[in-house]
């Protein structure tokens, strides 16, 4: 009886805060045939009252999708999985870029070719799950490729 009242009451509650989150600038990197890497990357924006955490990412174009920070130490670069997830501050934003926090597609099932829309489930703690597409740009590219129409979605 409890279960049920939670499960018909989660979904408003949910809705409700996930009106505060907007993604921005949703891109990738194409990458080479053969390669079973690759990066995602996009603004995240919470103009909420309260902070909420980017937990988690899958995509059904990889085996897992991961949240990664990029690191420099003593001259080495190296990437961790950020397990926790990374928190979004309550009205203020955060880029996740190339050299720094990132998403993490392992065990592509293809490439990720240039102008191509990949698509991503971005998973939050209060927001829940927003889907987006992430556009691919140039193979090394440092930045977001030029915006295309409907390239912004807000939840």
């Amino acid at each position: 009886m409890i279960a049920a009242l939670l499960t018909s009451v989660a979904p408003a509650s949910q809705a409700a805060e996930s009106t505060t989150v907007t993604i921005r600038e949703p891109w990738a990197r194409a990458t080479p045939p053969g390669i079973r890497v690759g990066g995602g990357y996009v603004t995240v924006v919470n103009s909420g009252k309260q902070s909420d955490r980017l937990i988690g990412a899958s995509s059904p174009w990889s085996e897992k999708t991961e949240i990664h920070a990029s690191e420099t130490t003593g001259g080495m670069a190296r990437m961790r999985w950020l397990e926790q997830g990374i928190e979004i501050p309550a009205e203020k934003e955060v880029v996740l870029a190339p050299g720094g926090v990132h998403l993490m597609f392992l065990g592509l099932k293809q490439p990720i070719v240039k102008d191509q829309l990949v698509p991503v489930t971005l998973r939050f703690e209060r927001s829940g799950d927003i889907d987006v597409q992430l556009r691919a740009g140039p193979l090394g590219s440092l930045k977001a490729p030029e915006p295309a129409h409907g390239a912004e979605h807000a939840h």
